[in-house]
This record gives C-alpha cells, sequence and structure tokens, in this order.
C-alpha cells in the first residue's frame, strides 16, 4: 500500500504533539497559583467568619470596626507625617544639635569634625580608596549643607530628595549636585568613579569647606 507522501511521519506527529501540550497554555496551575489560591481561599473564608460573627454580635461588631477604622487612619496619618513632615506647616522641629560633637555622627566616626574627615578622604584618594573618599566627601558636604540650613540630615532621606530640599539658586547646588551623581554610580552603581574626577570632586568640598569656615 502506498503511503501518501502528504503525511507526516509518526515520529514527527508524536514530537510536534509533545511540543503543543508542553506549551503553558495546556499546562496544569503552578505551584504559585495553587499557593495564591489558596491565600485567597483562606481569606475568603476568614472575612466570612468575621461578618457571621458581626451579624452574630452587631453593636460589637461596630465598635471593633470603629477601632480598627481609627488605627488605619492613624498609620496613614504616621506614614504621611514621615513623609512630608519636614515640607508641612506642622510638621518635624529641626532639633538643635547639642555641644559635645554629636553633629559629626553623620561622620560614622571617620573623623571628629569636617576637617578631619577631609584629611582622610584625601588619604584615601592617595591610596586609590576612591569609592571611600567620595563617601566621605558626601557625607561632609551634606553636615555642611546642614548646618546653613539648606537641608536638614535625616537618615531616611534619599539623595533625591537632599537635591530637592535644596534651593536650586544655593552657591553650592552644582557642586552638590555633581558630587551627588558621583556618589550614586560609585556607592550604589558600583562602578569606579574616574580618579580625575573623584579627585576633583573631593577638592571641591574641602574648598567649599575652607570657604565657609574662613
Amino acid at each position: 500500500m502506498a503511503v501518501d507522501p502528504r503525511i507526516p511521519p509518526v515520529e514527527t506527529i508524536r514530537e510536534v504533539t509533545k511540543e503543543v501540550l508542553n506549551r503553558p497554555e495546556f499546562a496544569g496551575p503552578s505551584a504559585w497559583d495553587e499557593t495564591v489560591a489558596a491565600v485567597l481561599k483562606a481569606i475568603g473564608k476568614w472575612l466570612h467568619s468575621v461578618a457571621s460573627w458581626s451579624a452574630a454580635h452587631p453593636t460589637l461588631g461596630r465598635i471593633v470596626a470603629i477601632a480598627l477604622g481609627l488605627v488605619l487612619l492613624a498609620c496613614v496619618a504616621h506614614l504621611l507625617y514621615l513623609a512630608l513632615g519636614d515640607l508641612l506647616p506642622f510638621g518635624r522641629r529641626r532639633e538643635k544639635v547639642p555641644s559635645g560633637g554629636s553633629r559629626w555622627d553623620i561622620l560614622e566616626g571617620a573623623g571628629k569634625n569636617w576637617r578631619e574627615a577631609l584629611e582622610a578622604a584625601r588619604k584615601l584618594l592617595q591610596q586609590g580608596d576612591y569609592r571611600r573618599a567620595i563617601w566621605l566627601a558626601h557625607r561632609v558636604l551634606l553636615g555642611l549643607l546642614d548646618e546653613q540650613g539648606a537641608i536638614q540630615f535625616a537618615g531616611w532621606k534619599t539623595n533625591s530628595y537632599y537635591l530637592r530640599e535644596c534651593a536650586a539658586g544655593h552657591p553650592w547646588y552644582a557642586a552638590f549636585a555633581e558630587l551627588t551623581e558621583i556618589y550614586e554610580q560609585a556607592i550604589y552603581g558600583r562602578r569606579a568613579a574616574p580618579p580625575a574626577r573623584a579627585e576633583s570632586a573631593v577638592l571641591r568640598v574641602d574648598q567649599l569647606y575652607r570657604e565657609s569656615a574662613g
């Protein structure tokens, strides 16, 4: 019996069938899908039980609902306070730095004052540790800007936040923006800053410090 040339071989049909059946649309639910479905099902059961309890105890249910609503509002208000506290007219008050050197905490032990930190940064440049030198110079500049009232240093703030906080018309803004860019590349981007650029940034901060101290 002659084989119809239009019909592909059995092996070809078998391989194509396997390939089609292995596609995602023919696969069963994944473990992640099953986990999500189980969680949603458990939440649905819990909500149903809460609704049943609330229906059985309407007065107590209203009290609990009001209490939870107040807690939720307090949490939202606290988050807004943390995010916008420095911008709101009733926001956080700036704490005065007491005498005794606590203002240098921004340096995290790298120096007892700005001068020592900048001397350490210059030594790091000579040793080829440009990343650490940039970190120190950036910390010093943040501290100097904080002293001037151009920014308010806080551990939760990001570099982009500081740039927005500092007025664009500030005489140090350009140097601050450039150092921030170098800092982002060296510290977060893990890319080595060009030695000449790192040295220029550190020396620029040193110059600004001398101008402010003089």
